[in-house]
């Protein structure tokens, strides 16, 4: 057995467990920079004179911005470390956020958030696998859960730090405070977080056998006289994987699916405190609707990791979707009663975040094990697409003449799209395993247990 397989077989130690729980507070700051818009946008857009349109524009600069910085920014990872990564784009999201909070017109605004969602981009593909490698694996699942949520809980924070400030300080304070957070964490960071072990491993920079032994000597394991051997896949033979018979139809199923489920899930994000508004209610109300959307959010993909412990997660992601779709169209005709806008609002956050964390579950084992870090790796790039689009076309439709109401009913459109997608996947049989490896599982318990443990964490070691 490895030093690394001794080490996720053992109890978590307390310096495990910390690590795991700086991962989280960083998501969840990310999740108030990245999210911080949707809630100070519309009165942005009230002060600067904003279409609506252009106000689509500032809710995709981020979104943009954070595909910019996975796809470009996150592969350093494998040359500095995810450690140095982290650190780094800590201090560039403090810098972003600080630049917004002094930026005079939309061009400047624009410019930063770009920034900042780079930072945050390539962040989200270092910090799940840093907490995925830390927790053992009977934890395992649970820290991927859990770290998911961090974007949600964030984007609560803002909602809150929103009604809390904005009113006395000005839109400029909420930058303000993600601006000193993100400093703060950047400093607690450079204490406290650890460098990814399987990185030292896999990567071998140098020192990193010292490095290595330091990191087993603080939570609790014996040093090694050299490092273990690690052999790293072939990215050429998992992109043949994931695109040869069958498995090609997977994965642009997959696409489509993912695709649908971020424009869906962003559009609604970045827009619904501002179309409350439009439809007549007051700026705390509009903040309001945005809190218990991001609620509803966070205890979706709560709710769905412990149904798809009992349901097969093909067919409990279509049910979300379809529930998804339901929801936008009652949200779309909830408008006119303040109280049923926003109990449907957390019905709608709870839905379309299940889907989103569906697909991250049921993706990993629709492949052989060599190539599920691929597949995921190229749906979440892929995806990106709907979420960069969704708020632009929002902004663009919103400024045609289209009712906020019509919004909504526009949007159940992709989730019924992923809800079909879905169920066709439902009906592709698992494959089995890469040569050498374990069967895929089956039963809705194996499948879980599958995506959660080997999936969805080596899926974010790849992409960084």
């Amino acid at each position: 057995m490895s030093v690394l397989e001794q080490v996720k077989s053992a109890p978590m130690s307390r310096v495990q467990a910390r690590a795991v729980a700086l991962c989280l507070v960083i998501n969840l700051v990310d999740g108030f920079d990245l999210l911080v818009t949707s809630f100070v946008g519309p009165t942005i857009a009230r002060e600067w004179g904003l279409s609506p349109s252009q106000l689509g524009i500032l809710l995709s600069s981020g979104l943009a911005g954070m595909a910019v910085g996975a796809l470009f920014l996150a592969p350093l990872a494998d040359r500095i470390g995810r450690r140095r990564l982290t650190l780094g784009c800590l201090a560039l999201a403090s810098l972003g956020m600080l630049a917004a909070a002094v930026a005079q017109d939309l061009g400047q605004l624009v410019v930063c958030r770009l920034v900042t969602g780079a930072a945050v981009g390539a962040m989200a593909a270092s910090l799940p696998v840093l907490a995925s490698e830390y927790a053992n694996h009977r934890r395992r699942g649970l820290v991927v859960a859990l770290i998911t949520t961090g974007y949600g809980l964030g984007a609560i924070i803002a909602g809150v730090a929103t009604s809390l400030l904005m009113g006395p300080y000005g839109w400029r304070a909420v930058f303000v405070l993600g601006c000193v957070a993100t400093a703060i964490l950047f400093a607690v960071g450079v204490r406290y977080l650890p460098e990814s072990m399987d990185y030292l491993v896999i990567c071998r920079p140098r020192n990193a056998l010292a490095r290595l032994n330091r990191i087993l000597v603080s939570i609790g394991h014996p040093p090694v006289e050299s490092l273990p051997q690690a052999v790293p896949a072939s990215r050429k033979v998992a992109l043949d994987a994931v695109f040869r018979g069958r498995n090609a139809l997977r994965t642009v199923l997959v696409w489509i699916a993912f695709t649908a489920a971020q424009m869906t899930f962003y559009f609604a994000s970045s827009w619904t405190p501002g179309l409350l508004l439009q439809a007549g209610m007051s700026d705390q109300q509009g903040v309001s609707g945005g809190v218990l959307f991001s609620l509803g959010g966070v205890t979706g993909a709560v709710l769905l990791g412990f149904l798809a412990m009992r349901v097969e997660p093909r067919r409990l992601t279509a049910a979300y979707f379809l529930g998804a779709a339901i929801a936008l169209v009652l949200f779309s005709v909830s408008l006119g009663s303040l109280a049923g806008a926003l109990v449907v609002a957390v019905l709608v956050g709870l839905l379309l975040n299940g889907s989103v964390s569906g697909i991250n579950v049921i993706v990993p084992v629709l492949y052989p094990a060599g190539a599920r870090a691929t597949a995921l790796g190229l749906a979440v790039a892929v995806s990106r697409l709907g979420a960069v689009l969704a708020p632009l076309l929002a902004g663009f439709l919103l400024q045609a003449g289209w009712t906020p109401g019509s919004m909504f009913l526009i949007f159940a459109g992709p989730a019924v799209v992923g809800a079909g997608a879905t169920l066709l996947l439902a009906r592709e049989s698992l494959p089995r395993a890469t040569e050498g490896g374990p069967s895929a599982p089956s039963g809705p318990s194996g499948v879980a247990q599958e995506a959660a443990t080997q999936g969805v964490s080596s899926q974010v070691g790849r992409d960084s």
